[in-house]
């Protein structure tokens, strides 16, 4: 009979960690995964939210209430914090829930590097657009802007100028807008800008129990990552770096992991070759991720996935050693071609072929392809290669991925629907709320201008709101009418009410409400609005590569509608 289970979560993004899998089965524990997506395959699949820590906690508790939960394994950023949570609630080793937060929230670790000594790149913490370019100024070109929270290189972009800063800085809050990345409850103003630094970039990869940090191995970028955006390919071990230098970058990867307090768990850690010296980037509670991670399995004299268990679960682990006679290995992120839905893929089984090539990763049919810095992920594919040289991997790399092509779709728009109900007519928003239906142009622009694009120079976002109103009312169907949301929390919408259907577009969520309801609120009053012109059908029309818009759509009843024939613009504007 099992006595114990291990949960893994896995976001959005996770690839599906089949080794993992494996080596907990192994042991007879039962998989327990928890997701915000389907998982298949596994024994028990609970879904979360992720933004909602303190329900996913509760329901570990609840896990464990009914069988032993030995383990708790988060396998990236997204998951890694939570994942302290829950071990610390019941008692499991892992990263101090502080240490997992500091590693996950860039300002915050860059405070603690420094205080420890650790080199960094000089950095701000902007308020605002002007506030960059004021600190730019004052330190000099090129610098780089990013997120303070977020991974994948997703909105990381360098800027030579003042120009180039401005658009970077407005490019990269509608990033953090549209794609809803977590900002640690800082304004939606505040991103933070760095010194670029030159150089080559490489990753150490650890293992920490106790406090105490192993190398497992570094990987060098073997092709250059010098923007304007910070997509990354290869990862190449051994590294070619003369002994001295792979032993500073091996002290420096353990310092920082002691600086963020890191404990028990993996880390990721990302240095750059300057001519001062290594420079720390980041750090993550993490490994490297996705099929990227196999590579292990050729490099290490031990199994990567039995060393996570060993510390998720407390038991001693034996330091990392590179396994007798273990080739050069590597893995290679496929470069994201362009913007477009995945028809068809072309050339897998030949790069599967090419000699030196161990595993192919391409998208399926369907999957969305979305070009970096807007990317969450690398979705184009990955290749994982070993041989007895650098020279042979980096020519099997290259050999394989000109192999396969993705023949491409454009992205268009999504309408979603659902019914409208006599039911639906009764609502009334929660007390606090206020509903403003058919309000006057100016009114509805000043909130678009507000809440969808609050990136931009007010007047500048004025206008752009009001050609958005004009836009939407000569593609609408129906007279155009307007909803916005005051109160404790503000949302806006437009709609259209046309015979029995109503199609709502361009939701907004105030930045600082999101996760209020307050999005929710305002759907469900516009449906009371179509409810009472006696429509029976709500659409909306979606971005598919905007998973905030997705989500709000499906709380709110939506499903996409295939049998929808209604034309869609190039563009969409929900938020």
């Amino acid at each position: 009979m099992t006595s114990a289970q291990i949960v893994i979560l896995l976001g959005p993004r996770t690839c599906f960690p089949d080794d993992l899998l494996t080596a907990v089965r192994r042991r007879g524990h039962v998989v327990t995964v928890l997701s915000p997506d389907p998982v298949p395959a596994v024994d028990r699949v609970e879904r979360i939210r992720l933004d909602q820590h303190d329900g996913a906690v509760a329901l570990t508790i609840r896990l464990h209430e009914e069988l032993p939960v030995a383990g708790v394994i988060g396998l990236e950023e997204a998951t890694a914090l939570l994942a302290a949570r829950i071990a610390a609630e019941l008692g499991l080793p892992a990263h101090p829930v502080d240490a997992a937060e500091a590693a996950l929230d860039k300002p915050t670790m860059k405070r603690r590097l420094a205080a420890a000594g650790v080199p960094i790149a000089d950095y701000v913490l902007a308020t605002g657009e002007d506030d960059a370019v004021r600190w730019a100024a004052a330190t000099g070109y090129p610098v780089v802007v990013k997120p303070c929270r977020g991974s994948a290189s997703q909105g990381v972009m360098r800027a030579d100028d003042e120009s180039e800063l401005r658009q970077a800085y407005r490019r990269l809050r509608r990033i953090v807008r549209d794609y809803g990345l977590d900002t640690g409850g800082r304004a939606e103003a505040e991103q933070l800008v760095e010194r670029y630094l030159d150089g080559q970039e490489v990753a150490v990869e650890l293992v920490v129990q106790d406090g105490r940090a192993f190398v497992a191995t570094v990987f060098e970028k073997p092709h250059p990552l010098v923007g304007p955006f910070f997509e990354e390919t290869v990862y190449l071990t051994p590294p070619r770096l003369d002994e001295q230098l792979h032993r500073e970058v091996e002290e420096l990867a353990v310092r920082a992991a002691g600086a963020l307090g890191l404990r028990n768990g993996p880390a990721h850690c990302e240095i750059r070759l300057t001519s001062d010296g290594p420079v720390v980037l980041e750090i993550a509670a993490r490994l490297v991720g996705g099929p990227c991670a196999k590579v292990f399995h050729d490099r290490l004299d031990g199994d990567i996935d039995e060393t996570l268990l060993r510390l998720a679960t407390g038991e001693p682990i034996d330091p990392p050693a590179i396994a007798p006679d273990a080739p050069v290995v590597a893995a290679m992120m496929l470069p994201v071609p362009a913007d477009g839905r995945v028809v068809a893929v072309r050339g897998a089984d030949r790069a599967a072929g090419v000699p030196g090539i161990r595993t192919v990763t391409v998208p399926a049919p369907g999957d969305l392809v979305v070009p970096f810095p807007e990317a969450m992920c690398y979705s184009a594919g990955y290749l994982t290669a070993a041989g007895p040289t650098h020279t042979a991997v980096e020519e099997a790399l290259a050999a394989a991925a000109s192999s396969i092509e993705l023949d491409l779709a454009p992205i268009a728009c999504e309408w979603w629907s659902r019914p409208i109900t006599e039911a639906d007519a009764e609502y009334r928003p929660p007390a606090g709320f206020t509903v403003t239906a058919g309000a006057d142009r100016d009114t509805v622009a000043s909130a678009l201008a507000d809440i969808v694009m609050p990136e931009l120079p007010r007047q500048e976002a004025l206008t752009a709101a009001r050609q958005r109103i004009e836009t939407e009312a000569a593609a609408g169907i129906g007279e155009p009418s307007w909803l916005v949301v005051g109160g404790k929390a503000q949302a806006v919408l437009l709609s259209f009410a046309d015979g029995d259907t109503g199609t709502m577009c361009c939701i907004g969520v105030r930045h600082e409400d999101r996760r209020t309801g307050v999005g929710e609120i305002a759907c469900l009053a516009q449906y009371a609005e179509f409810a009472r012109r006696g429509c029976t059908t709500a659409m909306a029309e979606l971005d598919p590569r905007l998973p905030v818009a997705q989500a709000l759509a499906r709380r709110i009843g939506l499903a996409p509608d295939p049998a929808c024939t209604r034309g869609t613009g190039s563009a969409c504007c929900d938020a």
